[in-house]
Formats: structure tokens, C-alpha cells, sequence
């Protein structure tokens, strides 16, 4: 009885020691999540300034010039595509 008594015991505290950890863990893992959210927010935030300040007269002062001669690059299809009355 006693061996059993140390057995629950002991499944105990591991099973408690467990979750313990995996609630620190788990708010480790919130804040890291938290911080992300932040850069990325940040990020987007900046990629719409820059994506505001790209002008035309911009790209012109920056040395870009317009395109003389137009080519498209032509590749063959891959694979097929079904119509809903061939399935």
C-alpha cells in the first residue's frame, strides 16, 4: 500500500510540475506572439509610407526611364485544366 501511495505520489507532482512548466512556457510563447505582432505592425506600417512615396516623377529623378521596347517572355502551358463538365 505504502509503494502504491509513493507511486500516485510521485505521478502527482510530475503531472502538477508539468503543467507548471507548460504554463510558463505557454506565456513565453503568448509574449513572443505579442512582440511579432508588434514588428509586423511596424513593418506594415512602414511598407505603406514607402509604397505612398514611389511616384512617377520619383523613379524619373531617381534615373529610371520608360521602357522603348516592350517583350513578353512566352513559355509553354504545363499541364491541364478541366472544365466542372469534364469531372
Amino acid at each position: 500500500m505504502a509503494c502504491l501511495l509513493c507511486i500516485v505520489t510521485s505521478l502527482y507532482v510530475y503531472l502538477v510540475n508539468t503543467a507548471a512548466w507548460n504554463g510558463i512556457r505557454w506565456k513565453k510563447a503568448g509574449q513572443e506572439v505579442a512582440q511579432r505582432a508588434t514588428q509586423v505592425s511596424e513593418l506594415e506600417t512602414r511598407y505603406l509610407s514607402l509604397k505612398k512615396s514611389v511616384t512617377l516623377s520619383r523613379a524619373y529623378a531617381l534615373g529610371f526611364e520608360d521602357a522603348r521596347a516592350v517583350r513578353f517572355i512566352e513559355t509553354q502551358k504545363i499541364g491541364a485544366v478541366a472544365r466542372a463538365t469534364d469531372i
